[in-house]
């Protein structure tokens, strides 16, 4: 694939064991693990994920007999040493299940399913704040984490002492593209990081929680609040003094 994009293979063998395999290629090889011996025929065909269904190509041990799907022109590779199928280079139209069939004779098929996956490369998300709200010393803050164009992309959170990540990070509870922290304005480092990921990839960003809380709109907002509280406090003493001198 070229740099936008990664691949992810997911492999269903006989006895529905799976293999998760991602990364970064231009390229897919479909091969079997073990070939049944003898057999006489073999037939690769797909259904893509939009539905439609293509033989790719049959061999008897001939010459190789490629179907005529306009899908994969001059894309596919077939090796008779080893019965694998190449598709250079890989497109996410191609993601679909792809089945390998072998005739061993006596009207009995093998058959092994390959499920391929294409994605996007998952970019690095945006990190945005939504809301910020003062109360009492701290501040509620809403962030936002995005990754525009990414397919089936997952969120999570977590809390850490630092712009890297670490294995000390704290984990945060949910999914969601959405966080609602609660910082005291007073606190000592912490950063709040997104991880967005797929099955083939993944990318993070940080904000620092700090800041949040120190921007300086948030500072005033917080000094006035302060501000507000002390002459309320300030008022009902007097109030209470007045009412003590007329007794």
């Amino acid at each position: 694939v070229n740099d936008a994009q990664a691949l992810c293979v997911l492999l269903w063998l006989p006895a529905s064991r799976g293999v998760d395999v991602g990364g970064k290629w231009e390229s897919v090889q479909l091969l079997p693990l073990k070939l049944p011996e003898p057999w006489a025929e073999i037939t690769w065909e797909v259904t893509l994920d939009s539905a439609e269904t293509y033989r790719i190509v049959t061999f008897n041990k001939g010459d190789p007999d490629h179907g005529s799907s306009p899908h994969f022109i001059n894309r596919v590779t077939f090796y008779p040493e080893n019965l694998s199928l190449q598709i250079d280079p890989v497109k996410k139209s191609d993601s679909g299940l792809y089945s390998l069939q072998i005739e061993t004779g006596g009207g009995l098929i093998d058959i092994t399913k390959f499920h391929v996956s294409v994605f996007n490369r998952v970019r690095q998300p945006n990190l945005t704040v939504l809301s910020t709200h003062p109360k009492l010393g701290q501040c509620n803050v809403t962030l936002s984490c995005s990754v525009p164009g990414a397919d089936r992309v997952t969120y999570s959170w977590s809390q850490g002492t630092s712009r890297i990540p670490s294995d000390r990070d704290h984990q945060l509870p949910g999914n969601q593209s959405l966080l609602h922290v609660e910082i005291n304005a007073n606190s000592s480092d912490i950063f709040y990081r997104c991880n967005a990921s797929n099955r083939a990839s993944w990318a993070t960003d940080a904000a620092d929680g700090k800041s949040l809380c120190h921007s300086p709109l948030l500072k005033g907002l917080i000094s006035f609040w302060g501000v507000l509280t002390g002459a309320s406090y300030v008022r009902h003493e007097r109030s209470l003094s007045r009412s003590f001198d007329h007794r």
